[in-house]
């Protein structure tokens, strides 16, 4: 109409709206949901003989994600997932396409804890016969629970413990292996050259730690390492 001048003091401006179309499709939640499972799977620790099955329960964000070619998720870097809840980052990767997303886990976990049998005393050397055990999915299980029988070698009670109460971390110690007054063998190692004195232990010590323990020979105090029952070693 322009051209033909039948349109005076009218100007062509551009189109009031554009609308793309490409060849994809939308993906769906389920089928996200399933990538983002198969993904998140080899990072699930694996339960501990016997525990049932570790599991998962996932929150995704709701996204709008379109491809128009194969698709897949990815883990953007070990989440070291823990019991309970954990915050993983992801990608959906599509040729040259990189859409970054976070997803909400909810690890589920299953652990043995400890219930006392029977009323326990404080120093009482701690025997996992002395324990009724019970799996528990430690994503509701409170904080501090002793989890896993192993957990209770070399360890002691530091306070009373009543029946029926449930074993936490904070009620057991290193047991030590040496107590405070007893004799012990010094071992003094001073280069290449090594000799063992008879010894007097200052403090109760465990295996590893460092003790002040007396040379009888000497007089000398010292401050030994814990090697072993009546051992210590203090390298010049």
């Amino acid at each position: 109409l322009v051209d033909a001048g039948l349109a005076r003091n009218v100007r062509m401006t551009g189109a009031a709206s554009t609308c793309l179309v490409f060849d994809g499709r939308m993906i769906g939640e389920h089928d996200l949901e399933e990538a983002v499972r198969r993904a998140i799977q080899p990072h699930v620790p694996s339960g501990r003989p016997g525990a049932p099955a570790s599991w998962v329960e996932l929150q995704i964000p709701t996204l709008d994600l379109a491809v128009n070619q194969t698709w897949s998720v990815e883990v953007e870097e070990d989440p070291g997932l823990v019991p309970g809840r954990n915050l993983v980052a992801c990608r959906l990767v599509g040729g040259e396409n990189r859409e970054r997303f976070t997803v909400t886990v909810e690890l589920h976990v299953y652990g043995e804890v400890a219930t006392a049998v029977s009323d326990l005393s404080r120093n009482t050397a701690l025997d996992p016969t002395r324990f009724a055990w019970a799996w528990v999915d430690l994503a509701d299980e409170p904080q501090g629970a002793v989890v896993g029988r192993e957990t209770l070698a070399g360890k002691s009670l530091n306070r009373s413990l009543a029946a029926g109460a449930t074993l936490r971390t904070s009620d057991i110690d290193q047991t030590p292996v040496i107590r405070a007054g007893d004799g012990v063998d010094l071992t003094i190692t001073r280069g290449s050259l090594t000799v063992t004195v008879q010894g007097t232990a200052r403090q109760a010590g465990c295996l590893g730690q460092t003790i002040p323990v007396r040379n009888e020979v000497s007089g000398r105090l010292v401050h030994a390492r814990v090697t072993g029952p009546g051992l210590v070693e203090w390298r010049r």
